[in-house]
């Protein structure tokens, strides 16, 4: 999520259930128009937890995407507090007495962890009693997580190998040419 994607953020079309569309266009997902047009398409009912990981799997194919639920919002806030890097977020929800609601948490540059619900109107500091009070006391807290087979990551570790061989072949190769100039 980047912080242009905050500042231009408008909900043209506001509908009761729209929080997983509005985290989508504010981690970039979508753009303005599509999103108000999802908005229109989805009315009152909004998405269930499955359609959410079908949208991620379409748009990070190589990711197996799982919501992963608890019961303790101390095992939320711990996921975000110790595994949240600088500039992220994680896609989160709730289940309060039947109704369910997404979220995102995330972490600034400066190490504060934030609320962002666009639907609620919220932009806040977890850390102010004010603002924790918006997610706490739900029977179920949901993190929206991504996992990669050991096939998919043995890919990526290839890959990535394969581009520092690169980077180390054009550096030698940068290097001898220094050198036959001098």
């Amino acid at each position: 999520m980047t912080d242009e994607n905050l500042h231009h953020f408008r909900r043209w079309v506001k509908k009761p259930s729209d929080c997983v569309i509005n985290a989508l266009e504010l981690l970039g997902v979508l753009q303005a128009t599509p999103a108000d047009l999802m908005r229109i398409a989805v009315g009152d009912s909004g998405l269930s937890a499955p359609k959410i990981e079908e949208t991620f799997a379409y748009v990070y194919p190589t990711i197996r995407w799982r919501f992963f639920r608890y019961t303790d919002i101390h095992t939320l806030e711990n996921f975000c507090i110790q595994g949240l890097q600088p500039s992220h977020v994680i896609f989160c929800g709730y289940n309060k007495q039947g109704f369910r609601h997404v979220f995102l948490i995330g972490k600034t540059n400066t190490g504060k962890v934030v609320l962002i619900d666009p639907q609620a109107n919220l932009f806040c500091d977890l850390e102010n009693s004010d603002c924790f009070e918006n997610i706490q006391d739900a029977e179920e807290y949901y993190i929206l997580q991504g996992t990669m087979t050991t096939q998919q990551q043995q890919q990526l570790e290839k890959i990535q190998k394969q581009l520092q061989n690169q980077k180390q072949t054009q550096t030698q190769t940068h290097t001898q040419q220094k050198q036959m100039q001098l």
